[in-house]
């Protein structure tokens, strides 16, 4: 007898962008073409005196998008590229 019956089988992605002195880590699964979860964590890129330096996150699961970043933060260039990443990350699931 069988007790275990697979539902769902989902494909673990980690990736990375760049975009001026940030790096975007991101890691995102998906269950064939449904993206289930999409989290891009956001670094400064390290310097000859500083290293990497943690930013802040960004994250899409269930249909909602949510941001943390410290207050004093200017959010909107960070938001593009990840509003760029979802696009690219659900255009090539689409294929």
């Amino acid at each position: 007898m069988i007790m275990f019956t697979e539902e769902s089988r989902a494909t673990a992605v980690t990736g990375s962008a760049e975009n001026g002195n940030f790096n975007y880590k991101v890691n995102y699964s998906a269950d064939g073409n449904k993206l289930i979860k999409l989290h891009c964590t956001v670094y400064k890129k390290a310097t000859e005196t500083e290293p990497e330096q943690y930013v802040g996150l960004m994250f899409n699961e269930s249909g909602n998008k949510q941001f943390s970043f410290p207050q004093d933060i200017d959010v909107a260039p960070h938001v593009a590229v990840f509003e760029t990443v979802l696009a690219e990350v659900k255009a090539s699931l689409a294929i």
